[in-house]
């Protein structure tokens, strides 16, 4: 009978990479909120590897230091690249190691550590089919009173994704079928008025299917951190603890971030905790999914320093991975879009390594 064994693959390292003088005081600090803006190829993911595996060589526990990014694909990568450069930094061996997730990761997470503690089912996750499922079956019942003008489209897939949508980025925001019903009623949008109402219907059926089947918490994607910021907020001594082992939190492209996200991150990392945020205003990719880059111009007042004051930003301007003739063109291009509210221009303009 074959046996097999599981076994760890060696530890990769990675070697130093060289830092310019911006890079290096992004790595050297260690206490407070940061808001560090760069371009494309400014080396803002580099920094953060090797901020993070700094912390750890110094001594810092790794379970302690939380990264925040956006996709699977790049929290794998990201903890590929912590774990190479730990390895070759650390002169003791490092069996924990430190914490890369998603958003949504961290905010499920949290959420089945707080049902394992009350001694309750794991949460779970709705899946895009069981939410449209469930929209289906009540735009077919047709309790709701739609514009004349949506009916047509009412039991067509299409519409239902787009309702389901709609109601993601309210949840994004915090808004529930009041808040919706009020944005409605001052932008005169009768849509909106009947989504506030299905809306209301759709969180109660599945309230209901939660009490009747006896299962564990259910949550939509969209509401997935909305609730997690809740559950710290009504569990203060959940929320201190929280606080506590958190060291030092990094966060990955800042400007793919939404309302609910930063709420989140303030919650466990603001009031003056060490936090470094790094985002390029420009690249942007999930507003459709809710994600707001003016959210980056706003960091140095929702995360101020221990004293009260702003905190600071730091600029990367050298472009290590494109040529002059690149960098001019980009330039070029760069002045005709409008600037990022709050963060103005000043990331844009980059200078080349050969020149650094």
């Amino acid at each position: 009978m074959s046996t097999f064994r599981l076994v760890r693959p060696a530890a990769v390292t990675a070697g130093a990479p060289v830092l310019d003088e911006a890079q290096a005081r992004v790595v050297r600090h260690r206490e407070g909120p940061l808001l560090v803006l760069g371009g494309p190829g400014t080396g803002k993911t580099t920094v953060l590897v090797e901020s993070v595996a700094t912390r750890i060589a110094e001594g810092d526990d790794p379970e302690g230091v939380l990264i925040l990014t956006f996709g699977r694909r790049a929290a794998m990568s990201l903890r590929r690249r912590i774990e190479a450069r730990v390895s070759a930094v650390a002169e003791r061996r490092v069996i924990r190691e430190p914490v890369v997730r998603t958003f949504h990761g961290y905010a499920f997470g949290l959420l089945r550590a707080a049902a394992a503690t009350r001694g309750e089912p794991a949460p779970r996750l709705l899946t895009g089919p069981e939410q449209d499922l469930v929209i289906r079956e009540l735009l077919a019942d047709g309790e709701i009173t739609w514009p004349d003008d949506v009916r047509p489209a009412l039991r067509t897939r299409a519409f239902a994704e787009q309702l389901r949508d709609l109601m993601q980025r309210a949840a994004e925001r915090g808004l529930g079928p009041n808040g919706l019903r009020e944005r409605g009623v001052r932008h005169g949008r009768a849509d909106w008025l009947a989504a506030a109402e299905f809306l209301g219907e759709y969180e109660q059926v599945l309230a209901l299917r939660e009490m009747t089947t006896r299962s564990s918490a259910a949550y939509d994607p969209a509401e997935l951190v909305r609730a997690a910021a809740a559950m710290l907020r009504e569990d203060p001594a959940r929320l201190a603890a929280e606080r506590r082992r958190l060291r030092a939190v990094y966060v990955d492209e800042y400007a793919d971030t939404d309302p609910a996200q930063v709420e989140l991150l303030e919650l466990v990392a603001g009031g003056g905790a060490t936090v470094v945020a790094l985002a390029d205003p420009d690249s942007s990719t999930f507003a459709f999914r809710g994600s707001d880059p003016a959210l980056v111009g706003r960091f140095p007042a929702t995360f101020p320093r221990a004293d009260g004051s702003d905190a600071p930003v730091q600029l990367l301007g050298v472009n290590h991975r494109a040529s002059e003739e690149l960098i001019g063109a980009a330039a070029r291009i760069s002045v005709r879009l409008r600037a990022s509210a709050g963060v103005g221009v000043s990331h844009r303009r980059v200078i080349p390594a050969a020149a650094a």
